[in-house]
């Protein structure tokens, strides 16, 4: 592990990152505020004696981006190493290594994007990874896809911040099929779920969750008033809106089965085959044309850095839940230790530098490299 992280700083250094220093213990307010409440079971929290709530470093991006573009409005090119700290799921580690970078500034994103992505294919390499998988996505597409579909703003957002849970998005679409079910009484309401729903739903859901509490609602047949919260905005949404066109779900479904006949990531050229397609069955549609377009450069870009193709898979619902990445994503891993999972992994996020109050010309990609996980050497 020790190798790992200096072969990853030194290329990070020898590329033009400055190392920066990130405190253990940080403001809980960002990361909630960012990644959403469902983020605040993965992370440890304590309270100082002001009432003020802090945790342990959970990741670095968000402080990253936080203090420099603080220091730095215009950006630049940054490293860390150290330790992160999350409640993990079964089988993940509570406590593991991250070394990464960040680029922040006025860049072009498609090469920049392949630029990152090449990047940590070498740092891969060069800490013995000499088979490498790597399957990449872009929330971008989705969020195109749905611009360019006859769909309600409030499913738009609601299935917007649904990406990266395949099975919730195929459930909210189910539910979409059967709008007769959407209880008639919130109809007189629409004007109000309309303003509600610009903001992401797990906001609203707790807002009508603590309306419950107040009126002493704890439970109802074995549902927390979460759960009750959750259903009763989704009946509120089905029953407010002008309902969804057949053809939109399964233009929508039809993106998110973009899978080869096992159920497994498609390889890059057959994505790019099946975007194509789809994009062509909605009639071009530009934000989805321009999506697509976007990402066939990128991958184009990445082949004229090196990286080989027959190693790139695209998987269409590849996003991540920490409530930031809104465009390409990428992991690497070990093809002969797929069980340690990504030994690299990263993507773009220039929605969360609109957060901290940069400029509007600066965006961000960044990656990290898991030391831990790369195999010790015979």
């Amino acid at each position: 592990m020790t190798d790992a992280i200096q072969i990853a700083l030194d290329s990070f250094r020898a590329a033009g990152f400055t190392a920066v220093d990130v405190p253990v213990l940080l403001p809980m307010e960002d990361f909630v505020r960012i990644s959403g409440e469902e983020f605040r079971r993965r992370i440890f929290v304590t309270s100082s004696n002001n009432g003020h709530d802090w945790c342990l470093r959970p990741e670095f991006t968000i402080p990253v981006v936080r203090t420099m573009l603080a220091a730095e409005p215009a950006g630049g090119r940054y490293c860390y190493s150290g330790r992160i700290f999350r409640n993990g799921r079964p089988g993940e580690a509570d406590e593991v290594w991250q070394v990464g970078g960040e680029i922040l500034g006025d860049h072009e994103p498609v090469a920049t994007d392949a630029a990152a992505l090449a990047h940590a294919v070498a740092i891969t390499a060069a800490c013995g990874v000499t088979r490498q998988r790597i399957v990449v996505g872009d929330v971008a597409l989705f969020s195109a896809l749905l611009s360019a579909l006859d769909i309600p703003p409030a499913w738009r957002a609601r299935l917007t911040d649904l990406f990266g849970e395949p099975d919730k998005i195929a459930d909210t679409l189910a539910r979409l099929e059967q709008r007769r079910f959407g209880f008639p009484g919130f109809a007189a309401h629409a004007e109000i779920i309309e303003a509600l729903s610009a903001f992401p739903a797990e906001k609203v859901g707790q807002l009508f969750a603590d309306i419950l509490s107040i009126a002493g609602v704890r439970t109802v047949g074995g549902r927390t008033t979460g759960e009750i919260a959750e259903r009763v905005l989704e009946q509120a949404m089905l029953a407010a809106s002008d309902g969804v066109p057949a053809d939109t779900i399964t233009a929508i479904s039809d993106f998110m089965a973009m899978q080869d006949d096992g159920g497994g990531d498609l390889a890059i050229d057959e994505g790019i085959a099946r975007l194509d397609v789809l994009s062509q069955r909605i009639g071009d549609r530009p934000p989805f044309r321009a999506a697509v377009d976007r990402f066939k450069a990128r991958v184009a870009a990445i082949a004229a850095l090196g990286v080989d193709l027959a190693t790139l898979h695209y998987a269409a619902g590849f996003g991540r839940r920490l409530g930031y990445y809104d465009g390409f994503v990428f992991d690497v891993y070990d093809a002969d230790r797929l069980d340690v999972g990504q030994v690299s992994g990263g993507g773009r996020y220039d929605g969360l530098v609109r957060h901290f109050k940069a400029a509007e010309a600066v965006k961000a990609v960044g990656f990290a490299v898991w030391p831990e996980r790369f195999r010790r050497p015979s």
